[in-house]
């Protein structure tokens, strides 16, 4: 029949309930609006519709609108459609819309003759369909209580008023519009739980206001942190170190709401609560987390050291086995470095990482500790030392910025593995020696550096003298607790691959950037879903390789094959050949692999002078580039994933009645003197500042504190 369907119009607070006949054009609907409602003017309202129990508005503006109506009818199995009725904004009033006028195309606006003073057309805003969040009675929320209070919230916002709540509680909510006392205003709503299916709905709903004023406003009284927290959840979730202020104008552009800085902040700390978990309650799971790591992952290592008494945690090692058998195909060289925690219990982040064949991070073992001193150092070491005796024993290079922690805890641990400093470091304390506009500031670190690099002990005494005898005392002070053995490559007694800088702890550094603020328990899982992604997607690039070498280690080659193209080549013996380049002369033997520039033998790496002799000798290059740097090598690496944890959001009281139960650690002022402050007048104001982590009005923010709690 024809008149199977129910349309209900509902405009400014009044309601019409019509038959929906099939044959229904939009301008058939149009025209039924209007003579329910007089007072509409043709082409100055717009419409949306909603089809129970779907609470979704959507738009209605064209025929295809009109036909999705009955699609959606039949797909919701229902008989009845409400159509919202609203008005254009008065700003628009002189665009009149090209579906519900008939003669638009005749019509002539004034804007057109405006030029650039015409209006701009209205923005069409995200708060748009807040307006039909409290439509009926009779509406249901299945979010409960949270959901009503929600969704009410930012109706009131879009519609523009404010109101109060006469109750508020988990089982029943009243709210009246906060002028019913100064202006009578009838606007009520009453909503109770139903406790049948836990749903809120709406029992009582007179949605007509009386009072002065009902206009959308920017700054609205209930823009409060919970409507900000709704709406930034997913921005958080992305990227969970979103500055507030960057989250406050993009409020502002896409929902035309002014809010407060502050607003902007408590919301997204609720935001991250709600997506993290409290920060304290974190620490609880990780006993169950080290546990499931090393059930789903065999050959894992997560160790766990804290108070025995109080429970309270104090450090932490983890690495997976995937990394640790990935590193046996990797270069035998570690770089180690540490960064800060900047969560409410800070501490840092001590980690090892190593190259690939391809020149990529490789992470293979990190700690979280409270600071970084030789305890904490040498726990991460001894552990480390334990996880290599479980692998084929390869001599293993470490690179650092000399910590004074890990300067005394390195020979107790690994006495007999290089230990490279870097060199980047050294040579800005260097600089910093010297006053700045200073000719030497940036002389004697040149002359530095060409010691450091110096390939031979010949060149380094050269290069030694210069630089001792235009830096002075200063540079004999800095000389003095520094072996040679640590910095210059012509006198380092292991394999450093021409790795002269710890740039790769500096990567991982970044790596780990967006991590670092949320709680431990997330940083751990957010290391594994990272590093399980990018093992996982390595593995499927490195499938479509068809070189020997892998592609940053090809391109080498090539860039050291064009350098010596144009250089002659003498043979001496049936592996020895004297290669004649425009300034000088290099010996190269291919049975030993070694060159007299020392390139070869330091980057473990065919220099140009290699290369070009190779080429003479007839051999292929690839023969003699280091295993370690080939595709194979790589595919090993990779080879290894890391296993998916079945949940990381496993409650606290799961753990068992006698499990322990890990605390927050208390955490210590950090090494240094304390910064002064100067006397301020008494004339000066200042605003005072509540510290967000410790709670003290002490002029420092939770990013800046420092106190123990």
């Amino acid at each position: 029949m024809d008149t199977s369907y129910v349309v209900k119009f509902i405009y400014s607070g009044e309601a019409a309930t019509v038959p929906l006949l099939h044959n229904w054009s939009f301008l058939d609907l149009c025209n039924s609006i209007r003579s329910r409602f007089p007072d509409l003017i043709q082409g100055k309202f717009m419409l949306r519709y909603i089809i129970p129990p779907d609470s979704t508005s959507c738009f209605l503006e064209s025929e295809v609108d009109m036909r999705m109506i009955f699609r959606n009818l039949v797909r919701y199995n229902s008989d009845f459609v409400e159509v919202f009725v609203t008005d254009l904004p008065s700003s628009s009033e002189s665009v009149v819309s090209n579906t519900v006028c008939e003669d638009s195309s005749t019509m002539l606006e004034e804007n057109d003759y405006l030029g650039c003073y015409r209006a701009e057309a209205p923005k069409s805003y995200m708060t748009k369909g807040w307006e039909s969040y409290i439509h009926s009675e009779g509406q249901k929320f299945e979010g409960g209580v949270v959901e009503f209070r929600d969704k009410l919230r930012k109706y009131a916002i879009e519609i523009g008023f404010s109101y109060e709540f006469v109750r508020n509680d988990k089982v029943r909510v009243i709210a009246q519009c906060s002028k019913k006392h100064s202006q009578g205003c009838n606007w009520l709503v009453k909503a109770h739980l139903c406790r049948a299916n836990g749903f809120f709905m709406i029992k009582m709903l007179v949605n007509v206001h009386t009072c002065h004023g009902v206009i959308r406003l920017q700054k609205s009284k209930m823009m409060g942190s919970k409507v900000v927290k709704s709406i930034v959840l997913d921005k958080i979730r992305a990227n969970p170190n979103k500055k507030a202020i960057d989250i406050a104008d993009e409020i502002k552009s896409d929902y035309g709401l002014d809010v407060a800085y502050r607003t902007v902040w408590y919301g997204t700390e609720l935001a991250k609560t709600a997506l993290h978990g409290d920060e304290a309650e974190s620490y609880a799971q990780l006993l169950w987390f080290s546990e499931s790591v090393m059930k789903s992952n065999p050959d894992s290592r997560i160790a766990i050291e804290f108070h025995r008494e109080t429970h309270r945690f104090q450090r932490m090692f983890v690495t997976y086995g995937a990394w640790m058998k990935g590193f046996q195909s990797c270069r035998p060289i570690l770089f180690i470095d540490a960064t800060f925690i900047t969560n409410k219990y800070k501490g840092q982040i001590i980690a090892a990482s190593a190259k690939d064949a391809n020149q990529g991070l490789y992470p293979v073992a990190y700690a979280i500790v409270d600071s970084e001193n030789e305890s904490n150092w040498r726990f991460f070491l001894e552990v480390l030392a334990e996880e290599f005796a479980k692998h084929p024993m390869r001599r293993v290079t470490f690179i650092s910025d000399r910590h004074v922690g890990l300067l005394s805890a390195f020979p107790r641990v690994f006495p007999n593995n290089p230990h490279g400093f870097c060199f980047r470091h050294l040579m800005a304390n260097l600089s910093d020696k010297f006053p700045a506009g200073s000719y030497l500031k940036d002389r004697i670190p040149y002359l530095f550096m060409c010691c450091a690099y110096s390939r031979t002990p010949e060149m380094y005494q050269f290069n030694m003298e210069i630089l001792r005898s235009e830096g002075g005392d200063i540079v004999a002070q800095f000389l003095e607790d520094l072996p040679k053995e640590n910095w210059c490559m012509a006198y380092f007694n292991g394999e450093r691959f021409g790795e002269m800088t710890n740039n790769l702890a500096e990567s991982f550094n970044n790596w780990v950037l967006p991590l670092k603020s949320l709680p431990i328990l997330d940083i751990n899982d957010g290391i594994r879903v990272k590093s399980m992604a990018s093992i996982a997607a390595r593995k499927q690039d490195a499938q479509e390789w068809l070189s020997e070498l892998c592609p940053a280690i090809e391109k080498k080659l090539k860039e050291n094959l064009e350098v010596g193209r144009h250089w002659r080549v003498s043979r001496s013996d049936t592996y020895v050949y004297e290669v004649h380049c425009q300034k000088y002369n290099s010996m190269v033997n291919l049975e030993t692999r070694f060159c007299s520039c020392g390139e070869w033998q330091l980057y473990s790496f065919p220099c140009s002078h290699a290369l070009v002799v190779i080429q003479q000798h007839g051999s292929s290059p690839y023969l003699y580039v280091n295993e370690l740097y080939k595709v194979e090598k790589y595919r090993e690496t990779y080879s290894f994933p890391i296993n998916p944890l079945p949940s990381i959001s496993k409650p606290v009281h799961d753990f068992g009645r006698d499990a322990v139960i890990l605390q927050p650690p208390l955490t210590r002022r950090p090494p240094g003197r304390p910064r002064k402050k100067r006397f301020r007048k008494r004339s000066e104001k200042t605003r005072v500042i509540k510290c967000g982590r410790c709670g003290k009005c002490e002029g420092h923010n939770r990013k800046s504190c420092t106190a123990p709690i």
